[in-house]
């Protein structure tokens, strides 16, 4: 049970220590302030710090969700952060527990806490990721939302005479919201560096993974090379997109008064039993 103390204290103390670096602020370092001054400081409350950084490269064969990552504005580093402290936590959390049911009297086999700190732990390694999926999906299915706006605004746009450059664009500056800002983003990049509008939708979709997005950068590359009138078929994806973002809110809305049976059948069957238990205790009591 010494092992577990002395375990039990490492641990805390790492923790601690941990949780006191990302807490205190560090020293201002030139790299990063030049880091932040090229990146037009548009990344600097996204940055992470130079420690996190530093510790996210120690880990770099571990498989990260670039895509989803992409999508919630995060980056690597911090996802590792997020993982190795959260299987730490994990690896104290029954040591502790032991220690302190050790100060109260009650012994248990080193075996026990041992086996469930290993369990613990790797299951708060994989949390991250599950969290990471989850809210990955739903930011996806809202860009797919947002999208299909923003395909009917370019179809305004090109409706009014506008180029397919010049409604890419204006399009995304009429919207509003956090897709829109993504897309603006991507398209100014793409003017500042000279390139075609739809290239940048291209790296957008595969940096999301909003496949939705690769169609429309396909469309408006075909309208930009061959002149082509594409009106009729932004309307087409756009119904498309729609038909398919109903049927998909209608299936999780059956789902979930699927699930609705479960509980509400357990609620009926203690009802029963409230009413039936006075009778059956007065009978064979």
């Amino acid at each position: 049970m010494n092992v577990l103390v002395v375990l039990a204290g490492a641990l805390a103390g790492l923790g601690a220590f941990a949780a006191a670096t990302q807490v205190v602020p560090g020293r201002p370092r030139l790299d990063a302030a030049l880091a932040r001054i090229n990146a037009g400081g548009a990344g600097e409350a996204a940055a992470p710090l130079s420690a996190a950084r530093r510790f996210g490269n120690l880990l770099p064969w571990l498989p990260a969700p670039a895509a989803d990552l992409a999508l919630l504005g995060k980056d690597r580093e911090s996802w590792v952060v997020s993982k190795v402290a959260c299987g730490l936590g994990g690896l104290a959390a029954i040591p502790l527990l032991t220690v302190a049911a050790t100060l109260g009297g009650y012994h248990v086999a080193w075996q026990v806490p041992a086996l469930a700190s290993i369990l613990l732990a790797v299951a708060l390694f994989f949390a991250p990721d599950l969290v990471t999926r989850v809210n990955a999906a739903e930011k996806r299915t809202d860009f797919r939302h947002a999208l299909t706006s923003y395909l009917d605004l370019v179809a305004l746009e090109r409706g009014a005479g506008a180029g397919p450059t010049e409604a890419l664009e204006a399009a995304a500056q009429i919207g509003g919201g956090w897709a829109f800002a993504r897309i603006e983003a991507a398209l100014t990049a793409a003017r500042k560096a000279s390139r075609p509008p739809w290239e940048a939708l291209a790296s957008l979709a595969a940096e999301t993974g909003v496949t939705e997005l690769a169609d429309l950068a396909e469309i408006a590359a075909v309208a930009g090379h061959e002149g082509a009138r594409i009106l009729a078929t932004l309307a087409a994806r756009a119904e498309s997109m729609r038909s398919e973002a109903l049927a998909a809110t209608k299936a999780k809305a059956g789902s979930r008064s699927t699930t609705m049976v479960v509980p509400i059948a357990l609620l009926g069957m203690g009802f029963l039993l409230l009413l039936i238990f006075p009778v059956v205790y007065r009978t064979f009591g």
